[in-house]
């Protein structure tokens, strides 16, 4: 019995985990829908001012935290089903 408390405490921590990556994943998309200028879009456009755009106009920091965060909240969810399906199986 406290092994199934403490799975679905674990279980319960990795779902709050998940929630705030959710939170923080909008943040950078929003941060990104502000800031964001496309090499892809300028060419698209045929405008050629890619040279003049500072750094942080790509948005690299947002990109490499929206990548971890799949990464992280694919573990935890994987974590969570495994450890849900062990706390049911064990009835």
């Amino acid at each position: 019995m406290k092994l199934k408390g403490s799975i679905i405490s674990a279980a319960f921590i990795l779902s709050i985990f998940v929630t705030v990556l959710i939170f923080v994943d909008f943040l950078a998309l929003s941060d990104i829908n502000q800031d964001y200028v496309s090499t892809n879009v300028l060419e698209l456009i045929e405008v050629d001012i890619s040279n003049e755009l500072p750094e942080w106009a790509s948005a690299k920091l947002e990109w490499g935290f929206i990548k971890l965060s799949l990464l992280l909240k694919s573990i935890f969810m994987v974590v969570i089903i495994i450890a849900l399906a062990k706390v049911v199986g064990k009835k």
